[in-house]
């Protein structure tokens, strides 16, 4: 069962992701998640600790996501860049809310301390994650990271999942990262 403070952060990462972030208010997040007024502001008391929540909540369901994604390389036959695409696509489509939500937060100059340390600790996690999975060093992990959301912003921006694009993004990409490793 999931809890009202999921609720409310869930509601609260849609509404930056239909109204942007000067939407975020209380009432909005209550209204879409259609409970009393007022039950936001009974988790979150301020703006400030609703971003937070935001940023943690992100953070929580992007390592759950990075946690399974192994289990995608062991379980079936698709190749690591069918898999990478998958991925890509569900942050483009799937949970575009929150990926877009989390990018508008982290780009928000004004972030709460304890938003930015959110934001901090769940790009630490993403890195820490691709060392794993690549075999690579954490200068290499943010390079990857960087060029790989780079170019789901600029699909994010232009308002197209485009699979065909990310396909070849990923296959220039990954003989990129391969050409690199037999260098190194």
């Amino acid at each position: 069962m999931i809890s009202r403070r999921d609720v409310v952060t869930d509601s609260a990462i849609a509404v930056v992701a239909e109204q942007g972030v000067r939407g975020l208010t209380h009432r909005a997040v209550d209204a879409l998640a259609e409970l009393p007024v007022g039950s936001t502001s009974n988790v979150y008391r301020t703006r400030d600790a609703l971003i937070t929540g935001i940023m943690e909540r992100i953070g929580d369901l992007n390592s759950q996501q990075l946690e399974r994604l192994p289990d995608s390389f062991r379980a079936n036959d698709k190749p690591a860049q069918e898999i990478a695409v998958d991925f890509c696509m569900n942050w483009l489509t799937t949970d575009r809310n929150r990926f877009y939500t989390m990018i508008m937060l982290s780009l928000d100059p004004a972030l709460p301390d304890e938003a930015l340390a959110a934001k901090q600790k769940n790009m630490a996690k993403i890195d820490e994650f691709v060392m794993r999975l690549a075999e690579v060093d954490a200068e290499m992990a943010r390079s990857i990271n960087s060029s790989v959301m780079g170019m789901m912003i600029t699909e994010l921006i232009s308002g197209t999942a485009d699979r065909a694009h990310i396909d070849t993004f990923m296959g220039q990409f990954l003989t990129w990262m391969n050409a690199m490793r037999k260098q190194g």
